[in-house]
């Protein structure tokens, strides 16, 4: 009894024996006894989270942008929309960056959308933008190719707002329900039976402008609101779904990502070409591995003086002098070149100056890479010296003895594993031990 008092006092930080009391020894204990008493583990489990939970609570009175879009943050109007393309895991590369008179060029769409939002109630969006699919075409990104979209806002300081799978937004059917209105009980906060006839399928979109309306029964163009742009607009595929949270506004990057595996190499079928002036060729890139999703490629000149390319790699020699054209792929940054008009290096492959003879023409078919001989004779004579040369070779061969067997593969594993466990094991339980006996000693 007396150890376990003691025990109590070193715990709750009392005065031990050798302090000066002012109450007498039967006082004392009972003092003692009522603050242990009043001591409860398990206040302080409860009472922490509920702590936490208020300052957090405080937090967000105080802050109440760190919460996220729905919880009423604002955002600004984007001058430009930037359109983003990668592979999950990996970079993004900038395909194409928009500005406002750039998507106004672009094929307009002008279109309702009905939605359900939170409260919930029925909302129509009067819209006009372009349409996702074209934005998607004119930044050349193949839409079969991609997998999800990343919606970025000017009203989220981190990170994207709202990511969609190509399926959700392109791939399913998508309508603008007009008698939604009308076929809305708001004691029951849901849609009655009519409420889905004379349905419009629509496609998504990115408005420039566009008035947002609760409660309405119709749509309304003749108010342009700007102060959203830009935002995304898709259809609804039932009259039940809450999908109004997901419309994002303030749009200022979409990041596409794309399936498959990104692109890993590009090699050109010619790597010298030595053409006159005047002369046209065209070079084949070959982009790898087989399912790389992005195969597109961006040519270039070292000197346009020289030779030129154009974007499907017809080269053109406008000059004298020696260039360089490189392929790369847009993605990876993957690149190979060739060189046109080398004095230095012969051409190589099908590609020949006008008037060559036939002897030049199999030297310029041999694979890149390895040494040219000047002539084809000189090569041949190269070729049958060291196929006399490696006759005269000492090489000793070996037979293999029948009866012979291969070794038996060694374990990669012995037991050293195990003794080394059973070490480990005795160190923590010597450990624990040593430590409880401690314990005891100290109670």
């Amino acid at each position: 009894m007396l150890k376990r008092f003691r025990l109590k006092k070193h715990l709750l930080g009392l005065p031990d024996q050798g302090e000066v009391m002012t109450m007498d020894g039967s006082e004392k204990i009972m003092r003692q006894e009522l603050l242990v008493s009043e001591y409860r583990p398990w206040q302080t489990v409860i009472l922490a989270p509920a702590l936490i939970i208020m300052l957090l609570s405080l937090l967000l009175i105080a802050r109440p942008d760190i919460a996220g879009a729905d919880s009423g943050s604002i955002g600004v109007p984007s001058d430009t929309l930037t359109i983003k393309v990668g592979y999950f895991g990996g970079p993004y590369y900038t395909k194409k960056t928009y500005t406002i008179s750039d998507l106004e060029a672009m094929p307009q769409v002008q279109q309702a959308y009905t939605y359900i939002d939170s409260m919930p109630a029925v909302v129509i969006d009067s819209a006009r933008g372009v349409k996702l699919a074209d934005l998607l075409e004119d930044a050349g990104i193949d839409v079969n190719s991609v997998e999800s979209f990343y919606f970025y806002a000017t009203d989220t300081e981190v990170g994207w707002y709202q990511c969609l799978p190509k399926s959700y937004l392109l791939d399913t059917a998508r309508y603008y329900y007009p008698n939604l209105p009308a076929y809305w009980d708001s004691d029951t906060h849901s849609s009655i039976p009519g409420a889905a006839l004379g349905a419009i399928q629509v496609e998504p979109v990115v408005a420039i402008w566009d008035n947002w309306q609760r409660f309405a029964v119709a749509p309304d163009f003749n108010v342009r609101d700007t102060s959203t742009r830009f935002r995304l607009l898709f259809g609804q595929t039932d009259t039940a779904a809450r999908t109004a949270m997901r419309s994002v506004r303030w749009v200022h990057a979409i990041e596409v990502m794309l399936g498959g595996s990104p692109p890993s190499r590009v090699t050109l079928d010619q790597n010298v070409v030595n053409l006159k002036v005047g002369s046209t060729f065209r070079l084949t890139a070959t982009v790898g591995p087989e399912d790389a999703t992005d195969k597109s490629v961006i040519w270039s000149s070292s000197d346009t003086g020289v030779a030129e390319v154009d974007d499907n790699g017809l080269v053109t020699v406008v000059g004298p002098g020696t260039a360089t054209i490189t392929v790369s792929t847009v993605i990876g940054n993957m690149t190979d070149i060739c060189v046109v008009n080398d004095p230095d290096r012969p051409a190589v492959g099908a590609a020949v100056s006008s008037g060559s003879s036939e002897q030049e023409k199999e030297v310029q078919e041999k694979p890149a890479g390895t040494l040219q001989p000047e002539t084809n004779l000189h090569y041949l004579a190269e070729k049958e010296a060291a196929a006399t040369d490696a006759g005269s070779q000492p090489w000793r061969v070996f037979e293999m003895s029948a009866d012979a067997v291969p070794l038996q593969k060694q374990e990669e594993q012995g037991n050293l594993d195990i003794i080394t466990a059973l070490v480990f094991l005795s160190l923590v339980v010597f450990g624990a031990g040593k430590r409880y006996s401690e314990y005891v000693k100290e109670t």
